[in-house]
């Protein structure tokens, strides 16, 4: 198992010491070495090409290859989730870390997919839904599934803000019960992080308004009482307001928790905010690489009470 990450381009595995990678007929090293630092962790390894098969579901026989990808294998990685192998890298080639010998940059997955005629467009959706609902989401590559939506699609192009523009980049501002706590600004779509991450003026007055304290390991938290009382977090993207219900602002927690822990947090990069796998959990989105353009929908899990 991988994680989709749309906030990095790289594609590689070897996490996952049970699971150890064996070169193949179709397996190459390139000779480069690679190092990525995360938020929380780093990967180390070493580059070859190989051929990469995408399953499209777990119940299906129906795959998609990519020949000669470029891949990382890991030497040495720190603080990774158990039982992930690594990364499944679906950002934009502008932010590929890789480059070849003249200078170029490597393309994901998804773009490969296209360029080989795999696909009929460098686009993919991305459908999550909450960790307690029933069912299972999904990654559409070549085109984008209207079936789980339950609005049309709202694009927005890719923000000029050079901090962002390489990346999944949008403009937003946010709201918390009506009032702006964010003006607008760049930030990305991650659905590699676990948070909502918005700049520290932001979170402040978003603990202020909940009454939240900050944990031991540095997570907003709320008692019961206090989550009774929680307002409504509103996203604004190009004239849209996507909301995020009391529910979708929580983490998973037990039947009777001591403390309720939040899904927003503070950002620690140069853009000024991320919208990670809470928000993508309650909403479809949408990727398309020749039009620079990231499209939003409500799904039936938006209003959710389930997380």
């Amino acid at each position: 198992d991988v994680i989709v990450d749309t906030g990095s381009s790289f594609t590689w595995i070897g996490a996952d010491p049970k699971n150890p990678y064996v070169q193949g007929p179709s397996s190459f090293p390139t000779g480069q070495e690679i190092t990525i630092n995360y938020i929380r962790s780093e990967f180390k390894g070493n580059v070859y090409t190989d051929s990469v098969t995408l399953e499209i579901s777990a119940t299906s026989q129906d795959s998609l290859t990519i020949n000669a990808q470029e891949i990382g294998v890991a030497t040495i990685v720190t603080h990774f989730p158990r039982l992930v192998d690594g990364i499944l890298g679906l950002g934009r080639k502008e932010a590929s870390v890789l480059r070849d010998k003249d200078g170029n940059r490597f393309p994901p997955v998804f773009e490969n997919l296209y360029t080989q005629r795999a696909i009929r467009s460098p686009a993919f959706g991305v459908y999550f839904i909450p960790l307690n609902e029933r069912g299972v989401g999904e990654i559409s590559f070549g085109y984008y599934n209207e079936a789980v939506m339950t609005s049309g699609l709202n694009y927005v192009h890719i923000t000029d803000n050079p901090r962002a523009s390489n990346y999944w980049g949008i403009d937003a501002s946010f709201m918390y019960g009506g009032r702006t706590i964010l003006n607008p600004t760049s930030g990305i779509i991650d659905t590699g992080s676990r948070s909502i991450r918005m700049p520290k003026d932001a979170v402040m007055q978003y603990q202020s308004d909940t009454g939240a304290t900050v944990s031991p390991k540095g997570l907003l938290t709320i008692r019961q009482d206090q989550y009774d009382n929680l307002q409504t977090l509103s996203i604004i993207i190009g004239g849209q307001s996507y909301d995020l219900s009391p529910n979708a602002q929580v983490r998973p927690r037990p039947v009777s928790p001591r403390r309720i822990t939040l899904v927003v947090g503070f950002s620690s990069s140069s853009w000024d905010f991320t919208l990670g796998h809470p928000f993508v959990q309650r909403y479809y989105v949408a990727f398309n690489a020749t039009s620079s353009q990231i499209g939003f929908a409500s799904t039936h899990y938006t209003g959710s009470t389930s997380n």
